[in-house]
């Protein structure tokens, strides 16, 4: 089994490449399964629905009727009229009387109020399919940031082990050459005591890194995430000329002027219940006489009918609808001013941390490669006896801090180009 230790780790190590998790496919789970991107799309079928419902009230309704009514002194099967009152003439009448037909009733206007609220549940279905674009854009963001966040940890952690695995080297170094009375004692101690704290540092950093992909995964809906695929990162002098001036063709901007058109329809919807209603009512059918079982007594019945109802007053309540109407609109109009100003404040903020990432970036790369170098020196002056074990410590710590730092800022930085993609609505390109 020991001879076989060898090519399984080798299996290993070719195969946790092929199995590392994207970032394409962990935003590609968290779209399907979202529950809040599921939420948006059933509320788009429903409003859906409600604006075919509105649309088939503008053509009526048939309904088909029937009733069964038993009176204590018989009734006519059909209303008299003079002529029935003549004589000789014979009146048919029932204690059980059962009735069948077919009634027709349609709008035949309404003041607009019916094809305000057909304009109403267009409206409100374009909203929910402009909630539902910008939820989703906001999901490829929050992903993207774990995973960056995921993916530091993941990167600083490595960068960690190596410099356990120095340090390691160094502690035996120090182990050997003080058997053999060329070393102090206290040198060994200061170099466990160094081991110690940067296996501590490890084992922070990896425990981070277990929190964020948890929180990853219960973002994704995925299994247990593994190694993460490293990302191209490409650190470049940050673009500050981008144009603000055309905002209205941001998905959140759109849906901004949408409210807006939905309110003006809700105020002509109100405003057009002040006017006369005008409906048209039919009805055929047949009332049977079930007393008589031979032959079966029946009259044939039926009318047309056209309604007017205006409501002529009503203490105010219709004129408050209106101001109500009328208040929402208002509302829906500061609310884009609001989401304008907010929108620039982020933009601005954007582009400053962006900047900020690229500068630390640069510094901290530059400081990084100096400390590198002083290291170098450091560990050679160490060997020829010149330096103490502090300096060289000293001169590794540096150069492992600078190292963590130049990480962090290169996706630091890549991270506010992902929201500056969030804020431009730029995620799904």
């Amino acid at each position: 089994m020991q001879k076989n230790i060898p090519i399984i780790l080798t299996i290993l190590l070719l195969t946790i490449p092929l199995i590392a998790t994207t970032l394409p496919e962990l935003i590609e789970s968290g779209l399907q399964h979202n529950s809040v991107i599921k939420k948006t799309n059933l509320q788009i079928e429903l409003m859906k629905a409600k604006k075919e419902e509105s649309q088939a009230k503008q053509f009526g309704s048939v309904d088909v009727v029937g009733s069964y009514t038993h009176y204590n002194v018989p009734r006519t099967l059909a209303p008299i009229v003079p002529s029935s009152l003549s004589s000789g003439a014979s009146i048919d009448t029932t204690q059980d009387l059962f009735s069948t037909g077919v009634q027709y009733s349609v709008p035949l206007f309404t003041g607009g109020a019916l094809e305000q609220q057909v304009n109403i549940d267009k409206l409100s279905q374009s909203v929910g399919e402009s909630k539902k674009r910008l939820s989703r854009e906001e999901l490829i963001y929050n992903i993207r940031s774990l995973y960056l966040s995921a993916l530091s940890l993941q990167e600083v952690g490595t960068s960690q082990e190596a410099y356990v695995l120095a340090l390691t080297k160094l502690r035996d170094m120090i182990a050997y050459e003080l058997k053999l009375g060329r070393k102090a004692k206290i040198e060994l101690l200061k170099a466990d005591n160094n081991l110690q704290e940067a296996k501590g540092e490890v084992a922070v950093t990896l425990s981070s890194l277990q929190m964020v992909k948890l929180t990853l995964e219960s973002l994704t809906y995925s299994k247990k995430i593994g190694h993460l695929e490293p990302l191209d990162v490409t650190i470049d002098t940050p673009n500050t000329s981008i144009d603000l001036e055309n905002l209205d063709a941001l998905e959140r901007f759109k849906l901004q002027d949408l409210e807006i058109k939905k309110g003006a329809k809700m105020v002509s919807k109100v405003e057009a219940l002040q006017k006369p209603q005008v409906g048209l009512n039919s009805y055929m059918g047949y009332n049977y006489d079930i007393d008589q079982r031979d032959p079966l007594e029946k009259e044939q019945l039926w009318q047309i009918a056209v309604n007017v109802t205006w409501n002529a007053f009503d203490f105010g309540a219709t004129s408050a609808r209106v101001q109500q109407a009328k208040i929402a609109k208002l509302q829906a109009i500061v609310e884009k001013e609001a989401t304008t100003e907010g929108f620039k404040k982020l933009f601005s903020k954007a582009r400053g941390e962006i900047s900020t990432a690229f500068a630390n970036h640069q510094s901290n790369q530059s400081q990084y490669h100096l400390l590198a170098e002083s290291e170098k020196i450091e560990e050679a002056r160490y060997n020829a006896g010149v330096a103490t074990l502090n300096d060289l410590l000293l001169a590794k710590s540096k150069t492992q801090l600078a190292k963590s730092k130049m990480i962090q800022s290169r996706y630091a930085y890549q991270n506010g180009v992902y929201y500056l993609d969030y804020l431009l609505e730029r995620g799904e390109r």
